[in-house]
C-alpha cells in the first residue's frame, strides 16, 4: 500500500487523471487525481481488498452479465444455438449431421 490505497487503486487514479487530461488537454484535469485519491481512501479503508476484488469480479462475472447471464442465469462461456420449434412444431433451419465415408479395410479414412 502507498499513501492509504492499494496499488490497484493507484493503478486506477492514475489512468483515469492521464486519460481525462490527454481527452482535455487541460493541465487543470490533472487535479482530479486529489478527489479521486480521497475516494479511493475511504474505500481501502473499509476493506482494504476492494479494488483487488472489483477486478476479480470484472474478469469471472462481467462477461457473463454482458454475454449469457440472462439466458442461462449462470456463468458459461458461450450458449448453445436454441432452435426451438415453431407453433407447427418445424424448426427453422435443417439439422445436418456429417457422417463419415465406410472405410473398406483401411486402418485411416
Amino acid at each position: 500500500m502507498r499513501w492509504g490505497v492499494t496499488y490497484s487503486a493507484l493503478l486506477f487514479n492514475l489512468v483515469f487523471t492521464l486519460e481525462a487530461f490527454l481527452v482535455s488537454r487541460n493541465l487543470l484535469t490533472l487535479l482530479m487525481c486529489a478527489p479521486i485519491h480521497g475516494v479511493c481512501a475511504l474505500l481501502c479503508a473499509r476493506d482494504a481488498r476492494f479494488f483487488d476484488l472489483t477486478l476479480l469480479w470484472g474478469r469471472t462475472r462481467l462477461p457473463s452479465l454482458l454475454g449469457t447471464l440472462r439466458l442461462w442465469k449462470a456463468s458459461s462461456y458461450s450458449p448453445l444455438v436454441l432452435d426451438l420449434p415453431d407453433a407447427r412444431g418445424f424448426r427453422k433451419q435443417l439439422i445436418a449431421i456429417p457422417v463419415n465415408p465406410v472405410c473398406n479395410g483401411a486402418r485411416r479414412c
